[in-house]
This record gives C-alpha cells, sequence and structure tokens, in this order.
C-alpha cells in the first residue's frame, strides 16, 4: 500500500504490524479516502479501511482493505495480522510494553489495456490484465509512557507473477522506522514531534518524514493541528535536455483532525516542494474513525499508546 501521511491521523496500524491491539483495550476502525491531481485525468486515488483490537492482556488481532488506482493500474489488497504485546506496567496509565506484529496479506492487481492502440508487444493484450501476489510484513514497537518507537520490513516475504501470469517478480523489502514522544506543555495542551525513515531495498532512494502536531483537549473534545515534511535524501535528474538540472523530492503536509467522545475525524492537504511536480495541485485525503472502547471515555493529552 502506497504511504501516505495518513498514519499520523491516530492510524500507526496502517503502517506497522505491531500496533495491531497496542491500546489496552476494545477496537480501533479507521478508514481513509484519498485524491490528488484532481484537473489531471486516471489520477492516483486510494481508499482504506482497517480495524484492530486488543485480545486477552498480550494479544492483538488486526485487518485491513485497501483499493489503490494510478493510471491504468489498479490493486486492490487484504491482510489480516497478528501481534503479541509483552507489558511491564503497574497502572494502565504507566504504559512500558514491547510489541511483536506479524501480517500476512494478498493483493489483486488489474492493468486495463482496453484504451491502448494495437502493439507487438506480448504484455499487451487490449484487455483488463490481472494478476495477484501475497506477502508477509513483520515488525516491532515500543511504547514507554509518552514515548514510541516502531520498526517494521515489508515485503519480508513476497510471492507474485506478472501480468503475462509466467514470470514470478521478487519485490524489494521496505524498511520503515519511526518514532515520537508527547511533551506536556500546560495540562490539557501537549506537542508531538515525531519521524519517520522510509527506505526501499535496491532503490537507494530513501526518504525521510519530519512532523509536529500541538494537541489541544477541550472537555470531552480533543484537537489537533500539524506538519509533516517529507524529504528524499537524493536527487531526481529531469530528462529536459534543454535545462537539465537535479533536485530532492519534498512534500508538506497540513494536518488538522478532531477526537470527540469514541469518533475520530482527520483531514490532511498536500502538496509538492520544489519544481520538478506534475502541477501545482494538491493531496487530499480524509479519515474517519470510531473506538469501541470498554469503558468511560476519558479526556486525556498525553496518551502513551496511539
Amino acid at each position: 500500500m502506497p504511504i501516505y501521511s495518513d498514519y499520523l491521523t491516530d492510524n500507526y496500524y496502517a503502517l506497522h504490524p505491531a500496533m495491531a491491539g497496542a491500546h489496552y483495550e476494545g477496537m480501533k476502525l479507521r478508514t481513509s479516502f484519498r485524491t490528488q491531481w484532481l484537473d489531471v485525468a486516471n489520477a492516483p486515488a486510494m481508499q482504506t479501511l482497517n480495524a484492530h483490537a486488543r485480545i486477552g492482556e498480550k494479544s492483538g488481532i488486526g485487518g485491513m482493505f485497501f483499493n489503490d488506482k494510478n493510471g491504468f493500474h489498479s490493486k486492490t489488497g487484504i491482510q489480516a495480522t497478528y501481534a503479541h504485546h509483552i507489558n511491564s506496567f503497574r497502572t494502565r496509565d504507566d504504559v512500558n510494553q514491547l510489541s511483536f506484529g506479524l501480517t500476512v496479506g494478498g493483493t489483486f492487481h488489474q492493468h486495463d489495456q482496453t484504451a491502448f492502440g494495437p502493439s507487438t508487444e506480448l504484455l499487451v493484450k487490449g484487455e483488463n490484465t490481472n494478476s495477484s501476489s501475497i506477502y508477509m510484513d513483520v515488525g516491532l514497537s515500543y511504547n514507554l509512557m509518552t514515548f514510541y518507537a516502531h520498526l517494521t520490513v515489508q515485503n519480508f516475504l513476497f510471492v507474485g507473477k506478472d501480468i503475462s501470469d509466467q514470470v514470478l517478480l521478487d519485490s524489494p523489502m521496505r524498511m520503515l522506522a519511526s518514532f515520537g514522544n508527547f511533551f506536556e506543555i500546560q495540562p490539557r495542551w501537549a506537542l508531538e514531534p515525531s519521524f519517520l525513515v522510509d527506505y526501499v531495498e535496491f532503490i537507494d532512494r530513501p526518504n525521510i518524514d519530519v512532523s509536529l502536531k500541538s494537541h489541544h483537549n477541550i472537555r470531552e473534545t480533543q484537537l489537533w493541528l500539524g506538519t509533516s515534511y517529507r524529504k528524499g535524501l537524493t536527487d531526481t535528474l529531469t530528462n529536459n535536455a534543454a535545462t537539465p538540472y537535479t533536485e530532492a523530492f519534498s512534500q508538506l503536509t497540513a494536518i488538522t483532525g478532531v477526537r470527540h467522545k469514541n469518533w475520530t475525524f482527520s483531514y490532511t492537504y498536500t502538496v509538492g516542494v520544489g519544481d520538478i511536480k506534475i502541477n501545482n495541485s494538491g493531496f487530499h485525503q480524509l479519515t474517519l474513525g470510531l473506538d469501541l472502547i470498554s469503558e468511560a471515555f476519558r479526556p486525556t493529552v498525553i496518551r502513551g499508546i496511539l
């Protein structure tokens, strides 16, 4: 699944399998809708739905469905997760938890070639061509009071075929490392800086996210505002022979959201920064969440486990 900024809206399970059921009680549901480049035909769009819950004292389970469309290619994925949590705390607020997660999933791909012209290429058949793959992700997370850290390897195991259904594919592993902390400024105000490093094997084009969110509590409502800056650590070379130049990939995202009792709503808006981009329109993503918990809602700014 493409990695955007949705994980910053209380949705770390979207990236890290060890976060399945990491909260102590109840179930979390999140659904998101993303679209970009509104004035570009066949622009990327994605929808996701995930749920995860704590089972007993030491286990968590989760599942995710996503649908991603990008030009003539679309894919639908479904996955299931099991997480094991090792707790060392005296009370629920005294969080000290090490978690391990394992995800197994499958992705179904469709390549729409109905609009293609005649071709001598064997893979261009002029029809809808399908393929599929299965994968396994592994990860670990550590939550200590207001501090959290995650490490995940996506595509740890991968089996798939190309659209000819003849050639076996070997997908590169993707390594994700993230960490952050809540700093209480006042009893109902906290700042949350966080970082994410994203590295894809063989490609050698790592990205880093630097984010800051400000949390505010008003009775039973929590508001947050924030920003995230994504920076590519290598340069992209243009193919324009007239004015060749290189530039690092970069994006800037604005984040806003509200949680009222068990409901969560968040909106992110992303724009490309620099000269190498398709157009000037931005990326929009909406997230809606519901927390099904077994005890009365307790508003708090400092949350040891997201």
